[in-house]
């Protein structure tokens, strides 16, 4: 981190210098506006540390200088003496983040604040790749927040001026930062909306406003939280962190639950779709094919001499051509298609507003692809065909077509094999 201290106590300086513990941190100390100036135009810095009097000026002189220079991207951390509300209102005003007073000041105290924004708990970690975004139409007010995420190494964020472009865009986000005064539409509509399209993000209201009024009703507009304008750093990002542990928690439970949802419906060897879920998915495939009137056909395919395959080449061998099948259909499924294993060596493909001659193709397809590959990896010379059962729901259950397709599949086994009978 490179950092720009301006003090025209040069032993404060020293104290600054000399106490920073961390090796990848560079000081570069000044004591007046115009060096201070001059080094943020020939220099990269990731932050100011800002005394309040300084040898030419004040930190206001500074502060306006440097915004008006185009400097305002720099995050600002006050140091003086001089603390007080009043004061500290005074300079988040005028773009300051945070503020740490001379009169307790000791190494260690700046070393954890510097620890505290490089902070690397799973939290902040988390924070830092979330999407955030961020509704004001204050440019200020924005470049504020801005500078406050950057110096915690938050920066994927997006700023909008106009609501309206929050609204209509596609894009959802994990953290909504929302300004409570806004063009065209109330802070408090704007939250209602977004809640109620993104139940679970993190949505905190901002405002200058501090009645109680104003916080109740962003609370219950469905609000997380309420900032008070202007901004503390420490406080802005604690509590951000501390609504973003919560929405953390909901979503690695939700994220768990999903999972289970897959396991429970999912073939642990080969990852198809299980029997239980290709039965439900077939039902439902059999009575919306009945009530819109679309086309609809399953191929039962069943691997020719598996128990061979296992006798000579064991349990492992034959699940190497287990996955291989199934990768093969997998990769030509289309996402309507409901592929799964119904048993053993028997698979399933439901295809839905495909009729028997377009199943055909695809059949054939899998069925060629399928009889090309050789099994290096088991043996170098072993190859292995699958044959097939295919047929179009005309009418009956799933069970019914199921066995249709079954007497179809008897039959291409009887008739020598690797083939598709249709």
């Amino acid at each position: 981190m490179n950092i720009l201290h301006i003090d025209r106590s040069v032993f404060f300086q020293k104290i600054i210098k000399n106490g920073l513990v961390d090796p990848e941190s560079n000081i570069t100390g000044c004591s007046t506006v115009a060096e201070a100036l001059q080094l943020l135009a020939g220099n990269s810095f990731d932050l100011i540390l800002t005394a309040q009097e300084l040898n030419d000026g004040t930190a206001e002189d500074f502060l306006i200088a440097y915004s008006e220079a185009g400097f305002e991207d720099v995050p600002v951390i006050m140091l003086s003496s001089t603390d007080s509300i009043k004061v500290r209102e005074k300079y988040f005003n005028l773009g300051v983040i945070d503020f740490i007073s001379k009169n307790d000041f000791s190494d260690t105290k700046l070393n954890e604040h510097l620890d505290n924004l490089l902070s690397q708990d799973k939290v902040t970690s988390c924070l830092r790749n979330a999407s955030i975004a961020i509704v004001d139409d204050s440019r200020f007010s924005l470049t504020v927040l801005k500078n406050i995420l950057n110096l915690h190494r938050i920066s994927n964020f997006r700023t909008f001026t106009d609501p309206d472009e929050l609204v209509g865009s596609d894009t959802a986000y994990d953290v909504y930062l929302i300004d409570m005064v806004l063009p065209n539409i109330s802070g408090r509509q704007l939250i209602m909306k977004l809640r109620k399209q993104f139940p679970m993000a993190v949505i905190i209201a901002i405002s200058s406003l501090d009645n109680y009024k104003n916080i109740l009703h962003a609370l219950e507009a469905g609000a997380d939280d309420y900032i008070i304008k202007t901004y503390d750093a420490r406080l802005m990002i604690a509590r951000l962190k501390t609504n973003f542990r919560n929405y953390c928690v909901m979503k690695e439970l939700e994220n768990r639950r999903e999972q289970m949802e897959e396991m429970a419906v999912t073939d642990e060897l080969t990852g198809a779709k299980n029997r239980r879920y290709l039965l439900e998915q077939l039902d439902r495939a059999v009575k919306n094919s009945d009530r819109y009137g679309y086309p609809l056909s399953i191929l039962l395919i069943d691997i020719d001499f598996f128990k061979r395959v296992n006798d000579v080449y064991g349990h492992s061998g034959g699940d190497k051509v287990l996955k291989k099948l199934v990768s093969i259909i997998m990769s030509n499924c289309r996402e309507v298609d409901i592929f799964g294993r119904y048993g053993g060596e028997e698979f399933i493909l439901i295809m839905p507003y495909t009729d028997i001659s377009q199943a055909a193709v695809t059949a054939e397809k899998i069925r060629k692809m399928f009889e090309a590959i050789i099994f290096h990896e088991v043996s170098a010379s072993l190859k292995v065909t699958f044959s097939g059962g295919l047929c179009q729901w005309e009418s009956g259950t799933g069970e019914q077509l199921i066995k249709k397709a079954d007497e179809l599949l008897y039959a291409a086994k009887d008739s020598g094999r690797n083939n598709i009978k249709f």
